[in-house]
């Protein structure tokens, strides 16, 4: 990575007009100096143009606002969840992965201010590791302002075969030397009997920034922190995964355990720049265990005079033999001295026939005081006994909560070294079974209650069912009473008729009489006038 000097490209932080927690690719407009005077830098914009848009926007920021531009991503994709740099309104902002659209390739990215979501193409997105990538490898500057060794810099001074926490007081000028304050811890922190010294500038070197290099092998050159002392030493065994037996200067004897946590790789400070130490295996002896061979197996080298034979027993004392302690590594070393005749005993219990273990017990070293750590180990033999036995006598009506308090115990005996992989591999089974049960169980209490809802419907709509033929059954006999009314109103209707066709008939014969009468009455009326007008 390129230092940050006059018209480089750098990315500053923007915070206004709304603005808040971007990064804008600038023009660097001033170098960084060594001077405490000099903490405001200019720069331009180039992707920000002044408010009339007449050209790009020039600023004077402080110097803690910049920072170099990220390296090209390396086009991996982004899982969900993942914390990146998204391209937006031209800048960067830091945003969290939400989902991958499949059918395009394109993320949707979720910010907090302001709060939004976005879609972005794949080369909008950028990996904030690189962001971290760029922080660890410029994080000696702590300011633009100041030289990688300027006054008040945390750094790390040669110490025979180690590296000492210090921190530079000052320069002293052509003559390539610092006045250096030790810390105290790996804290850094001092104490009025901190030591002050003058060092040449050969022996000083930044403080190293975090690397993880995962799992270490044997005979690998590390440096492991002791107390506040990073010492330069070499893997000679793997107790289990994580944690390692380590050796310091040319001896073979390995003189501590270490967990990963407390180990680096060698890195080399040269030219301003961290370089990471080419791996290579130490050569102070020629003999080594490896893990992957079989109990009682003699394994050679090619380059080698010696034979190297892992222990056949259940307990090895390791301090009993000093020649095989020498040699290195991956034999199963113990932190106390098996005195009890018990080890004896448990050797010839069938368990341990069938299931032949070889733990390390390394755990107690932290946990239990000497003088308990024999008496510890014997308990977790005794333990592993008693599990073994439990699950071979399990009944079919065990319970998952049952399974899984053993599945736990047998994981908490795999940390001291016991081999549960079958019992493991049992238990994984029994519980798959016991998932598989529930969920017969689960399905057969859904069809109850289903079954159970349906019996429900069914009385439901049996009483229904007579209800409605008690209703039909009324509605029948309404029926046939309104057909009975109806018969007895078409005889009455019958009845009034007859009686008004008798009534006409009558009516007509009187007034067919009536009639006769009245021409009758006129006959006589015409006689009686015929008289009267009769002369005389």
């Amino acid at each position: 990575m390129q230092p940050i000097t006059k018209d480089c490209e750098v990315e500053v932080s923007y915070d206004k007009n709304g603005v808040k927690g971007a990064w804008y690719r600038a023009i660097l407009g001033d170098s960084p100096t060594k001077s405490q005077q000099h903490k405001l830098l200019r720069v331009r914009y180039t992707t920000l143009l002044k408010e009339d848009r007449s050209s790009h926007l020039t600023e004077i920021v402080d110097h803690s606002l910049i920072r170099p531009v990220p390296p090209k991503d390396d086009g991996a994709e982004f899982e969900e969840g993942l914390v990146v740099d998204a391209y937006y309104k031209g800048g960067w902002w830091s945003g969290l992965v939400v989902k991958r659209k499949e059918e395009d390739g394109t993320y949707l990215v979720s910010f907090d201010s302001p709060p939004d979501i976005n879609q972005f193409e794949r080369k909008q997105v950028l990996n904030f590791g690189l962001i971290l990538f760029v922080i660890c490898v410029y994080m000696s500057l702590k300011e633009l302002g100041k030289s990688v060794f300027s006054s008040g810099t945390m750094v790390e001074l040669r110490w025979s075969f180690a590296w000492r926490p210090a921190m530079i007081i000052k320069e002293v000028e052509n003559e390539e030397k610092f006045i250096v304050k030790y810390c105290d811890d790996t804290s850094c922190r001092f104490s009025e009997r901190s030591k002050i010294s003058v060092i040449d500038s050969r022996e000083v070197r930044p403080r190293r920034p975090l690397f993880s290099v995962g799992e270490y092998e044997l005979l690998d050159r590390v440096e492991v922190v002791v107390g506040s002392v990073w010492s330069e030493g070499v893997v000679r065994g793997i107790v289990f995964k994580g944690r390692y037996m380590v050796s310091f200067g040319k001896t073979k004897v390995a003189s501590v355990q270490v967990s990963c946590s407390d180990i680096r790789p060698p890195m080399e400070w040269e030219d301003g720049i961290w370089h990471k130490r080419p791996k290579t295996k130490s050569k102070f002896f020629g003999k080594y265990y490896s893990r992957k061979r079989k109990r009682g197996h003699v394994q050679h080298k090619s380059d080698l005079n010696d034979t190297v034979r892992t222990p056949t027993t259940l307990v090895k004392n390791f301090a009993s033999n000093v020649e095989d302690t020498q040699a290195t590594d991956t034999m199963r070393v113990l932190p106390f001295a098996n005195k009890s005749l018990l080890w004896k005993i448990y050797e010839t219990m069938e368990v341990f026939k069938k299931l032949p273990q070889s733990p390390h017990f390394s755990p107690l070293i932290e946990s239990t005081s000497e003088d308990f750590r024999e008496g510890s180990a014997l308990g977790m033999m005794a333990t592993f006994s008693g599990l073994f036995e439990k699950l071979k006598d399990m009944e079919s009506d065990v319970t998952i909560s049952q399974l899984d308090s053993l599945k736990d115990s047998f994981t908490k005996l795999e940390e001291h070294g016991f081999d549960v992989t079958r019992p493991l591999s049992r238990i994984n089974k029994l519980l798959a079974l016991k998932g598989r049960q529930l969920k017969i169980l689960e399905g057969r209490r859904g069809l109850d209650k289903e079954r159970m809802d349906e019996s429900s419907i069914r009385r439901k709509a049996e009483l229904e069912f007579g209800e409605t033929e008690r209703k039909m059954v009324e509605v029948k006999r309404k029926i046939l009473e309104l057909q009975r009314q109806e018969a007895a109103l078409k005889e009455q209707k019958e009845a009034a008729e007859e009686q008004k066709d008798q009534a006409c008939r009558k009516i007509w014969k009187v007034e067919s009489c009536a009639r006769d009468l009245g021409v009758k009455l006129e006959d006589v009326e015409f006689d009686f006038e015929t008289i009267l007008s009769a002369p005389w």
